[in-house]
C-alpha cells in the first residue's frame, strides 16, 4: 500500500510540475498555477507517512514531495520572523 500511496503521489506530482510549465510557456497563467498548488498539496497529502521500507529512493522522492510544501511554508513565515525581530529594535 506504501508503494501504491507514493507512486500516486509521484505522478500528481509531476503533474503539478506539468501545470507550473504549461502555466509559464504561455498557457493561462493563474488556472494553471491553481492546479499547480493543488497537485503539491495532494502529493504532499498522499505521500505515506510512515514508511517501513528503507529505500534511498523513497527518501530522494520524499524529499521531492516535501520541497514545494516546505519551501511554501518557508515562504510564508518570513514576514512573521521580519516583524518579530522589528519589535526587538530600540528606536
Amino acid at each position: 500500500m506504501e508503494t501504491l500511496r507514493a507512486l500516486l503521489a509521484t505522478l500528481v506530482l509531476l503533474a503539478g510540475i506539468a501545470c507550473l510549465v504549461h502555466g509559464l510557456s504561455g498557457g493561462p497563467l493563474w488556472p494553471c498555477l491553481l492546479g499547480m498548488a493543488l497537485c503539491f498539496l495532494l502529493a504532499y497529502w498522499l505521500w505515506p507517512r510512515n514508511r517501513q521500507a528503507d529505500s534511498p529512493w523513497f527518501d530522494a522522492l520524499e524529499l521531492l514531495v516535501e520541497l514545494p510544501v516546505n519551501l511554501l511554508l518557508w515562504l510564508l513565515r518570513q514576514p512573521g520572523r521580519l516583524f518579530r525581530d522589528v519589535d526587538g529594535v530600540d528606536l
